[in-house]
Parts: structure tokens; C-alpha cells; sequence
């Protein structure tokens, strides 16, 4: 019935799009996928196969990722995971830190870029540390056997995709010696799609992972080689940085929406506070009321976005700041932001601080969702294409540049055209405000929906629209994820539309309401349903590669 809607609501507001959903979601019944590769789909695959929960199979496709996609998906980087394998929903932050020798002044008097490329530019890595976590709290096959098939990557080689070209040749400017060794050719040139890649160093780090679990990523020879390759370029990491390192168990977000409960990812995500007050404006201004993609919805969601998005600038890691969650999800406020919505044009609003809210797209996430609702939704990322362009000399491992994430200066926007707030200046050891943002979704008692998205903040409203094109518009997942969609986040005052998805009647429309449109890219969104039949259905974004798959 929901499909049969959806399709009828197409029909009739055909004029406003143009866009057709033609993709069919992957099916299962014991486990489904949905992921940026097929390779760490199939090896994820493999392994729920093989009696792995769904855990286990999260690790697989975190390891695989570091080899098949070091521009997002290294060791070398962090993010979160929200994981649901008994009654209650966990959040795991294994968000990067700053090093110790950091400060918030540390930027100002380094070169300007010095925060994206180079050795300044990383944070202590936190993703080998989560995925050891996660299979030391919750694991069911033995560590070891989930390195099997990432290991024959590493070792025997996997043919480069069109997307590692791009990534690659779009670096390659960037990247130091480590770069050069390991994702070039001798002769200097690029591997083409099609051609074999062999990374048989970072194998070596691999096993060094799988022999000593995190000590072997941490402390030893892989440590070392990281510290020194920082340090040659730029960087401040110590080995007592790395040695140092700890995850975080915390308790997630939680909000009620439409007859389901959602679990969010709390500060130093900033998503989850984002979503949670979307959400809850979405409902106040009654924005089902409206055709789906018609003109009035589109510019009532613009609306609900800038408002959820205007008090972002005021959080950061709740270690280091006192996060004003009691007023940005208050009644009061919300009712306040609700109310300054009008169903005629776009206003603008004055923002809640004098330092407006930065950010990474080149994030991924992946969604693992068995048929008794166990779920882990992971996102991970390095912040910029390979990060900082600075790989290890000896093991060849991408390392991120988070510390861009931070605000490095003031009242300038990052890489990403956000600003942030003081409560995301740089101290060691803390973690950067982040927009990535997996969520979980639960009906009576089992979770139905795992999902995320790449993409810095257009992370944020890529769920949001995902979710509300999946449990009000009536999609299916696959449906929901190629849907156009738009973004904003209150700075700059402007509309995003998805390039080329919608008609130019309806961006005119737009503009009659008084609203500043620009076509743009959007978050690429992964995600995994449990239908009303018990039918598993995996999707992966078109925007860009990826896959999706179970049985």
C-alpha cells in the first residue's frame, strides 16, 4: 500500500520533479547490508553467513573499507556507531582527538591551510580503537577470522573503482611521500578503473592489528611509524597520543516521532540534536499537510532545516563544554522556532551566537540490520578526501584531518562553509564537532530502520529527509534514499536543491517564497528497513558507488 501511494503521489506531482525512483532495494530475511563498496558488502555477506552477528559483520566491512577506500574509510580515521544488540541502544564515540601539545591558539600563527593538509592537520585516530571495541563487547566469531578476506585486499590486490580514481587524482597535489608510495604507480602515474591495487604494507599493519588487537595499531611499530610521519610533516602526535587513546560509551539521543522511537547520536555529534528538532518542528508546523515535493512543502522543510540548524554553533564535546541542550530541545524554543515559520515566504532569523557554526563530506556510513532488529549504524570519516594527505611511510595508512573540524580561527568557515562556536575550540584531547549522524529507528520493541550518510552537514538533512520520505510519505527505502532532496543550514541563508531533480517550476516557486536557490550535491544516504512483511531491503545512494546486499 505504502509503494502504491508513493507512486500515486509521483503521478500527480510530476510537474514539480525531475526525477523518477526506478532503483529496486536489495531483499532479505536473516541479515541486509547497505554500504559505500561492494566488496565490503559481499565480505560483510560473507561473513553473517558464516554465523557472524551483526557486529562482527560491521568490523569486516570497517576493515575492508580501510582497504578498498582509504579516502574515507581508513584506519586512520574515527567516527561513531550506534549499536543495538539486546534491550537497550549504545552510542560509541570513537571520534579523533586533538593531541596533547595542541591549544586553542595553535592554528593562528601556522599557515592557513595548515588545519587540512599536512601533518597539523590530524587528530589521534580513533577507528581501529571502535571497531576493537565494538567486537570485544558484542563479537561472536573470533577476532581474528574477520581479517581473512580485508587481508587477501591488501595482499593480492582489488581493481580501483572510478570513484578511488577520482579521489586519488583530485590528492594528489596534497599528498606527501607516503601518498605518492603507496597510491601511485612506480612511474608516478595513477592506477586507472579497472587496474589492480596492492597494498601488501598496510596487510602488514593489518596483522599487526589482528595478532595484538589494539595495541598493535596503538603502541609498537604502526604507532611509531604514524608519530614519525606526523612529525616529518608538520604534525605534533606523540606515542603517548596514540597509547592514550579511549572510546566512549554514551547514551544516545532519544525522540518519538510519528508512532516510532528514534535513536540519535548526541554532542559531539551535532546531528542528533539537529534531527531531533526537525523532527519535532515538522510535526508542530503540520508539514504532512502538503504534497509530497510540492512547492509549500519543500519551502515549510527549508524552514524546519534553517531553524534546526541555527544552534549548532553552540555545542561541542560534552568533556570539554556545557552543551545548551536544555534549551535548543525545549518546548519553549521549538514552540518559538515553530511559530516563526510562515506557509508564505522565508524569513531569516538572528543567530544564537556571534560565532556561526564547519565540516567533512568525505565521510561514509553503512547500515548492518538483522530480522530481530540487532543493528549497528557506523559512520566513519577522515573529514577531507584522504584526509590530510599525509599516509605512513611504512605501512601505508591514510590519516585524517579532523582538526579542521575545530574552530582553528575565529570567525572564518572551515573547508566546508560552516563556521564554528567557541565551544569547539581546539584542547588536547578533545574531540571536534561533528555532523555525522547514524540513526536507528524503532516499532515495538525492535529497531526497522538503520541509516546515515557522508557528507558533512548535509549528513543532517539527508537523514532528516530520508526519515520522513520513509515513515510519512511512504516509500521504501530505496525510494527515500534517490528522492530529491534540498538542504540548509541556517548559515549561509541559502536553499540547496538536489542538481538537476527538480523542475524549474518548482525551484521558481522557491523563489516566489522569497528564498535564495542554488543547485548542489547532496549526502550520499545508505540504509537498511525491516518492512511491515518482515522483508529486509538494503539501499545504497545513486548519487554516487556503493552497494547493498543479504540474504
Amino acid at each position: 500500500m505504502k509503494t502504491m501511494a508513493y507512486r500515486l503521489l509521483v503521478g500527480i506531482f510530476a510537474l514539480s520533479l525531475s526525477w523518477s525512483a526506478t532503483a529496486v532495494p536489495a531483499e532479505g530475511t536473516k541479515i541486509m547490508i547497505a554500504g559505500p563498496s561492494p566488496h565490503a558488502v559481499e565480505i560483510g555477506k560473507a561473513i553473517a553467513e558464516e554465523g557472524g552477528n551483526v557486529v562482527d559483520v560491521a568490523v569486516a566491512v570497517g576493515l575492508t573499507l580501510a582497504v578498498t577506500s582509504p579516502y574515507f574509510g581508513s584506519l586512520g580515521g574515527g567516527g561513531f556507531a550506534l549499536i543495538k544488540m539486546d534491550k537497550e541502544v549504545h552510542a560509541l564515540d570513537f571520534r579523533e582527538i586533538a593531541p596533547k601539545a595542541t591549544s586553542p591558539t595553535f592554528y593562528v600563527q601556522r599557515e592557513k591551510d595548515s588545519s587540512i593538509t599536512g601533518g597539523g592537520a590530524v587528530g589521534v585516530p580513533g577507528f581501529a580503537a571502535g571497531l576493537w571495541e565494538m567486537h570485544k563487547k558484542y563479537g561472536k566469531l573470533p577476532w581474528s577470522r574477520l581479517f581473512k578476506e580485508p587481508l587477501k585486499l591488501a595482499q593480492n590486490g582489488f581493481r580501483v573503482s572510478g570513484e578511488w580514481h577520482r579521489k586519488t587524482i583530485g590528492s594528489e597535489t596534497r599528498f606527501n611521500a607516503g601518498g605518492k608510495k603507496y597510491f601511485f604507480k612506480k612511474d608516478g602515474k595513477p592506477y586507472l578503473p579497472g587496474e589492480i591495487l596492492k597494498q601488501q604494507s598496510l596487510g602488514k599493519a593489518l596483522r599487526l592489528f589482528r595478532s595484538k588487537n589494539v595495541k598493535g595499531f596503538y603502541s609498537g611499530d604502526v604507532a611509531r611509524d604514524i608519530v614519525d610521519t606526523v612529525k616529518k610533516t608538520g604534525g605534533v602526535i606523540e606515542m603517548e597520543d596514540l597509547a592514550g587513546y579511549r572510546v566512549r560509551w554514551m547514551k544516545p539521543l532519544e525522540t518519538d516521532f510519528k508512532g516510532y522511537h528514534l535513536y540519535l547520536m548526541p554532542p559531539p555529534s551535532s546531528g542528533g540534536v539537529v534531527i531531533k528538532s526537525a523532527l519535532n518542528l515538522i510535526e508542530q508546523t503540520k508539514m504532512d499537510q502538503y504534497p509530497a515535493f510540492s512547492v509549500d512543502e519543500l519551502h515549510v522543510l527549508g524552514e524546519v532545516l534553517s531553524r534546526s540548524f541555527r544552534g549548532r554553533a553552540l555545542l561541542g564535546d560534552p568533556d570539554f563544554h556545557q552543551n545548551p541542550l536544555d534549551l535548543l530541545l525545549s518546548d519553549s524554543y521549538l514552540s518559538k522556532m515553530a511559530k516563526s515559520i510562515s506557509s508564505r515566504k522565508s524569513a531569516k532569523l538572528d543567530p544564537l551566537s556571534d560565532e556561526p557554526a564547519k565540516e567533512s563530506a568525505n565521510t561514509t556510513h553503512y547500515s548492518v540490520l538483522d530480522s530481530e532488529g540487532r543493528s549497528v549504524a557506523l559512520t566513519v570519516t577522515l573529514n577531507g578526501s584522504y584526509g590530510s594527505a599525509v599516509v605512513s611511510e611504512k605501512y601505508g595508512v591514510a590519516l585524517n584531518n579532523e582538526m579542521d573540524d575545530f574552530t582553528t580561527r575565529p570567525n572564518e568557515p572551515n573547508m566546508y562553509g560552516l563556521i564554528q562556536g567557541k565551544g569547539n575550540y581546539v584542547q588536547p584531547g578533545k574531540r571536534p564537532l561533528s555532523s555525522m549522524s547514524p540513526t536507528l529507528v524503532e516499532k515495538d520493541g525492535k529497531i526497522v530502520l538503520s541509516v546515515g550518510s557522508p557528507g558533512g552537514p548535509r549528513i543532517i538533512s539527508g537523514v532528516i529527509q530520508v526519515l520522513y520520505r520513509s515513515l510519512v510519505s511512504g516509500m521504501d527505502i530505496d525510494q527515500a534514499i534517490q528522492a530529491p532532496r534540498i538542504h540548509h543550514q541556517f548559515l549561509p541563508h541559502k536553499l540547496f536543491t538536489d542538481t538537476m531533480k527538480f523542475a524549474p517550476e518548482t525551484l521558481s516557486g522557491l523563489k516566489n517564497k522569497k528564498h535564495d536557490v542554488e543547485e548542489s550535491w547532496m549526502g550520499r544516504v545508505y540504509g537498511v528497513r525491516l518492512n511491515d512483511k518482515g522483508i529486509l531491503e538494503g539501499a545504497h545512494d545513486l548519487r554516487g558507488e556503493g552497494a547493498s546486499g543479504g540474504y
